[in-house]
């Protein structure tokens, strides 16, 4: 008897939020999109809006998903203040997790009860991705999965671990008691490193695949314009070694004092070295900034600059002398692996990463794609090292000659979307 591939299925549900942004997690979120779209089946978006708004739209072909995005771009024109600054935020963040608030906002109620409506409408399976964060996302498709599991297959892509997140609040035993139920009620969980997928099968015993977060936004766009730093601000001095760092800095999550106590290291035992170099901090850095005003850093050594334009960011990130990368605090880095990293490697910019620890996955990518990588974590190191680059020294630094060798991790998504849009439930 001849054998039959499994058919592709038609439609897989996409459960995400906050797609229509221009963060490191929409661009993924997109990909997956595109992705699906190019294996043959359409994809409904069902994208949570804040606490009280979401949207059901199918995409049926890369276009429609570009539209998609381009109205939803549209309506949050220009930028915006990171939800991550200011103690009253940092207070209602704590509260929030104590209170699992963000499992029972309004929308993700009413997110709940529509696709288990749709569900039973159905009279065929469907394929059901949770995109996390927000963790919601994921216990909203377990739920799913457990009311109907011969009808939906459930993946889980966990970008962040929630329970596990050692700078996320909350009741440790009661969030890793929910993440466990949700995940191991899913057909198949990804995540973006393989110190994650360690931590996922070490406390919940499940099998994870790994898909790093390449930055396909920065792969297919053409090259940036550089940047005219006085337009940017006119705290800059270009004739100085810039160093970029562009994102944000939440609290808790980077060695700030040990990065801010190596500047002041260098401004007092070399002063005429660190005038030859400036750090920029583009983004929600307010944590940075304290801890500078704190130590007494001079203005003129590390320069503050609000959120800028995507298209913006990224001349500036062109334009630099070097791009700062900050490892996240934390044994072997907490297994977090930023969209940022495969940014800078895009640019073919020189990486000078600060807090990485050796084989962390970080480390890894950067002996495997540059050939080396820097592991500084005391002061002293880090000053020693900012001293070099200030006197015009690069070629130690990590730096991708061939951008293109990291398209080779987007395939790693193809053969793993034709697998689940293949499955069954139960398999």
């Amino acid at each position: 008897m001849a054998s039959h591939s499994p058919k592709i299925k038609d439609e897989i549900w996409f459960l995400t939020s906050e797609l229509e942004g221009e963060r490191a997690s929409s661009f993924r979120q997109e990909r997956w999109c595109r992705i699906f779209l190019s294996s043959g089946a359409r994809v409904r978006i069902f994208n949570l809006r804040g606490a009280f708004g979401h949207s059901d739209e199918i995409c049926a072909s890369k276009d429609s998903l570009t539209e998609f995005r381009r109205r939803g771009v549209a309506q949050h024109t220009g930028p915006k203040a990171s939800i991550r600054e200011g103690l009253i935020v940092r207070i209602l963040r704590r509260i929030k997790h104590v209170l699992l608030v963000d499992l029972y906002l309004p929308n993700v109620i009413k997110l709940l009860l529509h696709t288990n409506h749709l569900i039973k409408l159905r009279n065929k399976p469907v394929v059901i991705m949770a995109s996390s964060p927000p963790f919601s996302l994921a216990l909203v498709g377990a739920i799913l999965k457990r009311l109907h599991k011969q009808e939906v297959i459930f993946a889980v892509d966990m970008r962040d671990a929630w329970a596990l997140h050692s700078a996320l609040g909350g009741i440790k035993p009661l969030k890793r008691l929910i993440e466990r139920a949700a995940l191991r009620t899913a057909d198949k969980v990804t995540t973006v490193s393989y110190g994650l997928a360690d931590e996922f099968k070490q406390y919940y015993g499940i099998e994870v695949g790994v898909m790093y977060n390449v930055a396909t936004h920065y792969l297919d766009a053409p090259a940036p314009n550089s940047v005219d730093w006085s337009q940017i601000s006119n705290e800059i001095n270009p004739t100085r070694r810039l160093l970029v760092y562009t994102g944000s800095t939440p609290e808790g999550h980077y060695d700030l004092k040990t990065i801010v106590g190596a500047i002041v290291h260098l401004r007092r035992t070399s002063p005429g070295t660190a005038d030859k170099l400036q750090l920029v901090f583009v983004g929600a850095c307010d944590e940075v900034r304290r801890e500078a005003m704190s130590e007494g850093v001079p203005p003129a050594d590390i320069v503050f600059i609000g959120h800028l334009s995507h298209a913006i960011t990224r001349s500036v990130q062109a334009s630099a002398d070097a791009l700062i990368f900050l490892a996240h605090f934390g044994e072997k880095n907490a297994g977090v692996v930023s969209t940022k990293l495969f940014e800078y490697l895009c640019l073919g910019k020189p990486v000078l990463p600060f807090s990485l620890h050796s084989e962390s996955d970080v480390d890894i990518l950067l002996r495997r794609y540059c050939g080396k990588s820097l592991n500084l974590h005391s002061a002293e190191e880090i000053a020693q090292t900012l001293a070099r680059v200030a006197e015009g020294e690069f070629e130690f630094l990590p730096v991708l000659k061939d951008v293109e060798r990291v398209r080779e991790l987007v395939d790693d998504y193809r053969d793993y979307a034709v697998k689940l849009l293949s499955s069954e439930p139960g398999q």
